[in-house]
């Protein structure tokens, strides 16, 4: 009877425990399904802060070429944004190279040559993002033609705008983790640039105590010079050697004094190139951070598309004018950058990625002959970026249509 009531006991007891099990599963996963569902609220929340940098990318281009607020700003100068890039790191590259080997090793680590490399390869993979029009791309030809006949194909239409648009968000994230790698570059530098100015007291120090030992020695010189005729014999023999002794010192610590002066002011023209250096990578992180404004005008535009095709009740052959206006100012703008890119910029990150590969090789260095074509190169690409606007019509003023 007992273990019959044992029994029953320890039934109840799992049949409890298998059912906390089973509320504990559930509960489980209706948390799992939160957190997911806050994962795509999050996801869809990041439109709020990237729209927000968009607009700020607005007036700060606006500021810069016009001198004026505006929320107005030119296909032109969102180009241009893509040029400074390429035209900082130019810079930064034939600042860092010399041509002789002996001068450079010493001031900029091979380190450095190797992350500006791999920062060149990164934004070279973000520039070449191809024509919309090029096949396996986006399928610009099947959207135009969607949009020529909604009516019977909105769902083709929706479809290769969220395509698009998933890519240039992808675009606007790798730009921002550009950003983050040259401030990784710059915080880098400036840590051996603390670490050089730390070098450069201390050379300093060793030549102000040299030179007290030398002031030191030569005392002791002058003194030594006394009369020897009153002194003892083995007196003269002491003082001789002492003298000796301390001649000997005076003469290294001037050796030392040559030195240390030569090393200060050898650190001191270094702490000056090391300087310009740092300022370049400033530069890139403020010229990297302002060309975000391409893909975020991007991302705003096929937004402003998607949004259209929402607000589409009905189909109807009849295109709403202002969503063909709204595509081919997306497309005139990708469609232009791509075209920089080939033309231009490609090239020019050639050019780059010769002179860091081979920083000593006798054409980089400030002013070299590489480092030249590569700014000639880079105002070129400014001077044609109406030109290569022209494909879609004249130059188009990019505002924020709300």
């Amino acid at each position: 009877m007992a273990a019959a009531t044992k029994a029953i006991e320890e039934a109840v007891l799992a049949i409890s425990q298998a059912r906390a099990a089973t509320r504990r599963g559930q509960w489980v996963e209706v948390a799992r399904g939160l957190l997911w569902c806050l994962v795509a609220r999050c996801d869809r929340a990041r439109v709020l802060p990237l729209e927000l940098l968009c607009q700020f990318g607005h007036i700060e281009l606006a500021l810069a070429g016009t001198k004026e607020a505006s929320t107005d700003v030119s296909e032109a100068l969102v180009l241009e944004a893509l040029v400074s890039v390429v035209a900082t790191l130019g810079e930064l590259a034939s600042t860092v190279t010399a041509p002789r080997r002996s001068v450079w090793p010493l001031l900029y680590p091979k380190s450095l040559h190797t992350d500006l490399r791999r920062f060149t390869w990164r934004l070279r993979d973000m520039l070449d993002h191809g024509s919309v029009t090029s096949p396996g791309q986006h399928g610009d030809t099947s959207l135009s033609r969607a949009l020529a006949a909604l009516g019977a194909t909105s769902g083709v239409t929706w479809a290769n705008v969220k395509t698009w648009h998933d890519s240039v968000y992808v675009l606007t994230e790798s730009w921002f983790w550009l950003v983050e790698e040259a401030v990784d570059l710059l915080d880098t530098w400036e840590n051996v640039a603390t670490d050089k100015a730390t070098a450069t007291t201390q050379a300093k120090d060793l030549q102000d105590k040299t030179a007290s030992l030398g002031t030191a020695g030569e005392n002791l010189v002058a003194t030594a010079r006394q009369p020897l005729v009153a002194l003892a014999e083995d007196e003269v023999d002491s003082l001789l050697a002492t003298h000796e002794a301390r001649v000997v010192a005076v003469i290294k610590a001037m050796e030392e004094s040559v030195v240390a002066t030569s090393q200060a002011g050898a650190a001191t023209r270094r702490g000056q190139r090391g300087e310009e250096a740092l300022g370049l990578l400033r530069r890139l992180v403020v010229e990297c951070d302002r060309a975000t404004v391409f893909p975020l005008e991007l991302l705003r535009q096929l937004g402003d598309i998607k949004t259209t095709l929402l607000n589409i009740k009905e189909r109807s052959p009849n295109v709403p004018e202002d969503l063909v206006a709204a595509v081919a100012e997306a497309k005139r703008l990708w469609e232009a950058s791509a075209r920089l890119t080939t033309h231009h910029l490609l090239v020019t990150l050639g050019e780059i990625d010769f002179l860091l590969s081979s920083p000593y090789g006798g054409s980089g260095g400030p002013g070299g002959p590489r480092g030249r074509a590569v700014a000639e190169r880079c105002q070129r690409a400014i001077e044609d970026i109406p030109r290569l606007l022209e494909g879609s019509g004249v130059t188009n003023v990019i505002s924020s249509r709300r």
